[in-house]
């Protein structure tokens, strides 16, 4: 396997940040790794302006700055801490929600399995400001069960931060501890992720700003616009309105669950899940923490085009040569993928939310970034 080269990346890093719909990221950094070596382009800024002004200097984005990942949680804490309970015996994907978690007992999702959920298939909201009316996580855990079904289950895919914040749960049930330190002992200690931890920022970094506030999910809340929440958003006391630096973006993370989530909440770096996506990839091949049974179980194909067992799947092609991607995004602008046909790591990091206007989105620089990384590998 050849080095990956940087040219390509930093081009995409151009495309990332050039005038387009959406106002480009202040700083974006795009790597590449397989077990060669590994090929990085980074520019702009982590923190571009404060509450009241612009820094001069701003402070550079790098490989090494920390920043919110936003739903890049749902892979690198709760499927990857699935994965061990699963290949050590503790838990089947076919388990019942409602039979792991107590408070989830007769609530209408109780019949839905844990592959149901890791598949976005149990019928759940996609989103439900849960902090407006809970307290505490036990309460939000309870009125996140507790809504009526969105969907009918099993009618397709409709992608669920509830879900995944049920699946937080079942980890901290059947791991016997709570999520953080489950998801420590499972996954950031074996995988050696020194810079990854929830809620907070591993000490001593540069850590990257997101939005001003809570204004997007504020806005949210007060239009039911994409979902139709009905919730008065004047009647919450707890909205945010200064820039994000070193707390979590997400709002049911941050307001109902403390930072600890099993949908959002961890801080990593570039170099720490370009590590992550190498852990996957050898545990595909059997040298890693789970079994190879197990991992190529999870990165199976479901039902539904575009998603497996947690991890979403992607086509990538350049040039005619197609390749699987799997991994996932993240609403802050974070995104990591692995590539077992070329045995390579792919991690877009952004502050997109870092902007005035209205933000570029990810999906659509993760496309870009995909493409670059490709000719990388086959430049």
């Amino acid at each position: 396997m050849p080095l990956p080269s940087q040219e390509p990346l930093a081009q995409g890093i151009d495309e990332i940040r050039a005038p387009g719909p959406g106002e480009p990221p202040p700083g974006a950094c795009l790597a590449v790794a397989t077990p060669a070596g590994r090929a990085v382009a980074c520019a702009g800024a982590a923190v571009l302006f404060g509450d009241r002004n612009r820094l001069d200097p701003p402070v550079p984005l790098t490989t090494a700055t920390a920043l919110d990942l936003g739903s890049v949680t749902k892979v690198l804490a709760t499927t990857s801490a699935l994965m061990a309970l699963v290949d050590d015996g503790a838990l089947g994907l076919e388990n019942r929600v409602g039979d792991l978690v107590p408070a989830v007992a007769g609530a209408p999702v109780a019949g839905a399995t844990v592959a149901d959920l890791l598949q976005h298939r149990a019928g759940l909201w996609e989103w439900w400001p849960l902090y407006l009316s809970a307290r505490t996580p036990a309460e939000a855990l309870a009125t996140a069960v507790g809504l009526p079904l969105r969907y009918p289950p099993g009618s397709g895919r409709h992608y669920s931060d509830l879900g995944f914040v049920l699946l937080g749960a079942v980890v901290a049930e059947v791991g016997g501890r709570p999520l953080a330190d489950a998801v420590a002992g499972l996954v950031t200690v074996p995988y050696g992720l020194s810079a990854t931890r929830y809620a907070a920022p591993a000490p001593g970094r540069t850590v990257a700003a997101s939005s001003r506030g809570d204004r997007i999910e504020r806005e949210m809340v007060a239009t039911g616009r994409p979902y139709p929440v009905t919730a008065d958003a004047d009647a919450f006391a707890g909205w945010r309105e200064h820039v994000l630096v070193g707390e979590v973006n997400d709002g049911n993370a941050f307001h109902a669950f403390g930072g600890v989530s099993g949908h959002a909440g961890l801080f990593s770096t570039v170099d720490d899940l370009l590590t992550a996506g190498r852990v996957w990839l050898s545990t595909l091949t059997g040298d890693g923490p789970v079994s190879a049974a197990t991992a190529a179980r999870f990165l199976r194909p479901g039902a539904d085009p575009g998603q497996a067992l947690g991890f979403r799947r992607w086509r990538s092609a350049v040039d005619g040569c197609e390749v699987d991607v799997f991994g996932h995004t993240g609403f802050p602008g974070m995104a990591v993928g692995v590539v077992p046909g070329h045995d390579a790591t792919v991690v877009l990091a952004t502050n997109r939310l870092h902007v005035d206007g209205p933000p570029r989105a990810t999906e659509q620089m993760w496309q870009d970034a995909l493409a670059a990384a490709h000719r990388s590998l086959h430049s």
